[in-house]
Formats: C-alpha cells, structure tokens, sequence
C-alpha cells in the first residue's frame, strides 16, 4: 500500500515581505501554491499511490478566491481520472460549515463538522479505514479525540487525519496528546495545521508534512509531503519528498578580513550563483562576524543601499535577496561607570553636547559633499536642506508640546 499524506496547501495565500520584484519572479511566486499542488498530483499519479490525505487549510482563507477553487478542482479532477481516491478536510484556515455546497469529483471525500471514518479497498485488497473531521469555525476548541474510535479489526490499517497541535482542552486548534493518539492503537496519524515538518512519533508514525509551499521567511527550506508505504513487518514508513517550486533561505557567506563596499558585493554575487539553484531561492542574508566592513560598505549596508545594488545583480531566475544585515555580535557590551550620582556623566554632557558643538555639527549636515560621501546618494544641496530642515521641526513639534507630553503610536 501507498499513499501521500499533505497538508496546509494555503492556495491563494499571500507571499510576505516582498518588494521590487522582477515581473518574472513576481509571476513565478503568485503561482507557487498552484505550482506545488500540481507537482503533488503529478508525484501521486508516477508513484500509483492508493489513495491522498490533504489534512486541512487546503485555502488560505475562509472565502477562495475563483482562481484557487479552480486550480484545486482540477487537480482533483486530474487524480479522479487516475482513478486515486482524495479523502480531505477543512482546518481553521478554509473552516466550511457543514451546509456549504462543494461539487468535488466522484473520487473525492471531504470530512465534515464531526468525526467519522471512511473504508477504502486498494487494487490489492488491503482495506484501510481512515478517520477525520474538519473545521466548522475557525476555532475548535473543544476536545475530539473521544470522537476517534479505536482502531477496528475489520481494516487492515485505520489511519487518523487530525488538523491540530498539541495543548489542552481550550486551546484554538483542536489540541490534542500525543498519549491520546497512540492510545487509539492507529497505524498512521496524518496531522495538519504546522507548518515545519516534525515527527512527534515514529512507531506508530504521528507526522506533519509541514506546508506544501513556503510563505514567509520564517518558513525556510525545502517544503513538500509526505509519501508513506507499508512494509513487509506491516508498518507504514513515511519519506518526504520536496514539491515547493520556491524555497525561502537563511544563508551566511564566507568573508573575512575587512571588506569595502565594491568587494562585498562582488563575493555576495559570486557566492549566490555558486550555492544558489533551481529552485528559485529567496535568501535572507546574515554577514558573519570574521569579517569587518569599511565605513562606506557599513552606511551602504545600513541605509539598504548595498541590498538594492545586490537585486540589480541578478536576475531573479535562480535566487533573491530578501534581507541583508550583520550577525549579532555575541560578546557582552562594555560597562562603563561614572559613579552611582551621575556627576562625571553630567560634566562630560555640557562640554561635548554644548550650543557651539551642535552648530558645528549641522554646519557639516549641510555640506553637500559630506552628504554624497556619507550617504551615497546624488540629491542636491536644496533637497538635502529641505529634507534636514523638515526632520528638524518635525523632532521640535514632538519634543516640546504645550502639555510637555510626547506623542506616541
């Protein structure tokens, strides 16, 4: 026997923190969720599998737009004409009442608002109950498990779908024990709702496949589902299998020394294209400790500057920056202590932070070519006055109010 177990499909889901896309990448990344369900079916029918689990959050939201309804009635069509069975269910995402009018194909079972079981017979015969439920509402707070029967003696394996995680009764997302499950004497519990792929049990296997498609770069690495075969001992054996046609990356390059803007963005370039392939990557970037910038690569680094140089480098076809910052430094900060009164804190702040230090120091704010070495930009000395004299009155209208409050988000 063998089948595919998934989850949190999330078609029609918004990508987040994007900007500044090439229109090919742009295109590209609308079309990932899609992209990877297409690839699913595809694994399902070259693998023959008897049947698919799509364990909740199928949209990634309540109302779907046309296009994601679409795409996922095609697919289901493409497996129907396979002849592969579909058992699915609603998570807190796609929550459906039970009333909602879905015309699925033939091959197609969707779970409602309370548990029950499905019986499957594959082309060898083996029987195979499967349990499960979806979302009515977003929240599910209320326990589900003594709804599960215990595994039957009438099937050859019982197989538990469950979109939740663990927790205690009360909390959001059908919490569950993991004693709980195992005490149902399951052979499989394909779980939905976590997005990073996890094992919370191995014999009987409790897995999350984790999402089908990456949406945020907190959702880094390969993403795909879960394809699991029985075995000769009777036991069901997951193996993951990558599916997401765009991985979100974190990613440190190799540099040392001190590096000045020119360097920097030559080795991140050249980096990039040696460790970046299909598919298409969207990397956070992290410049690790060993190396030390000049005072030009650091403003060009701070100011965003040395990212937006770094996008124009590529075209987008095999990798993206979506992030540029330096690794945290992990040493303790220097103490320093000018006694418990403040006095030597209060005699150093009238010498430096006098009317004639400040007046020097706006003088030199002013200076246009300060401004293009500092800065990197190209404005002219009236924009930068205008700019400096606006970020002036804006900081002495916040600072001195008639109330002698501040003005706060």
């Amino acid at each position: 026997m063998k089948f595919i177990h998934a989850a949190d499909l999330h078609l029609d889901t918004p990508f987040q923190g994007l900007t500044d896309l090439p229109t090919a990448l742009q295109t590209q990344i609308m079309r990932a969720p899609i992209d990877s369900l297409n690839r699913l079916v595809d694994l399902a029918i070259d693998e023959a599998v008897d049947f698919v689990l799509l364990v909740g959050d199928l949209f990634d939201q309540a109302q779907q737009s046309v296009q994601a309804q679409a795409a996922l009635m095609l697919a289901l069509e493409r497996l129907n004409d396979a002849e592969i069975p579909v058992i699915l269910s609603f998570g807190n995402h796609d929550f459906q009442p039970d009333d909602a009018d879905w015309h699925f194909p033939a091959n197609v079972h969707a779970f409602g608002s309370q548990v029950e079981t499905v019986t499957l017979t594959t082309a060898q015969q083996t029987k195979v109950a499967i349990t499960g439920f979806s979302y009515a509402q977003r929240w599910l707070t209320t326990p589900m498990i003594d709804q599960f029967p215990m595994k039957t003696s009438s099937a050859d394996y019982q197989i538990g779908m469950w979109h939740g995680q663990t927790g205690v009764a009360g909390d959001h997302y059908a919490p569950f024990k993991v004693s709980e499950l195992l005490g149902k004497h399951y052979d499989y519990w394909a779980l939905g709702h976590i997005h990073q792929r996890q094992e919370l049990n191995a014999v009987p296997p409790i897995d999350y496949p984790g999402n089908l498609q990456g949406r945020q770069r907190n959702e880094t690495g390969a993403k795909g589902c879960l394809l699991v075969s029985s075995t000769a001992d009777h036991q069901l054996r997951p193996v993951f299998k990558p599916l997401a046609t765009i991985l979100w990356q974190d990613w440190t390059p190799t540099l040392s020394g001190e590096v000045s803007r020119s360097a920097l963005l030559a080795q991140l370039t050249d980096q990039l294209n040696a460790a970046m392939t299909t598919p298409t990557q969207l990397v956070s970037i992290t410049l690790p400790e060993t190396c030390t910038l000049t005072t030009a690569a650091n403003l060009a680094l701070t100011q965003g500057t040395l990212l937006r140089q770094l996008q124009q480098a590529t075209t987008g076809e095999t990798w993206w920056p979506v992030d540029l910052q330096l690794a945290q430094t992990t040493s303790a900060p220097a103490t320093l202590s000018f006694g418990e009164d403040g006095a030597t804190w209060q005699a150093v702040g009238q010498q430096v932070i006098s009317s004639a230090k400040v007046a020097e120091i706006a003088d030199r704010l002013l200076d246009e070519d300060f401004l293009n070495r500092a800065l990197l930009e190209t404005l002219t000395p009236d924009q930068w006055q205008q700019q400096v004299r606006q970020l002036l009155t804006d900081h002495y209208q916040l600072t001195t109010q008639k109330d002698g409050s501040t003005n706060a988000d």
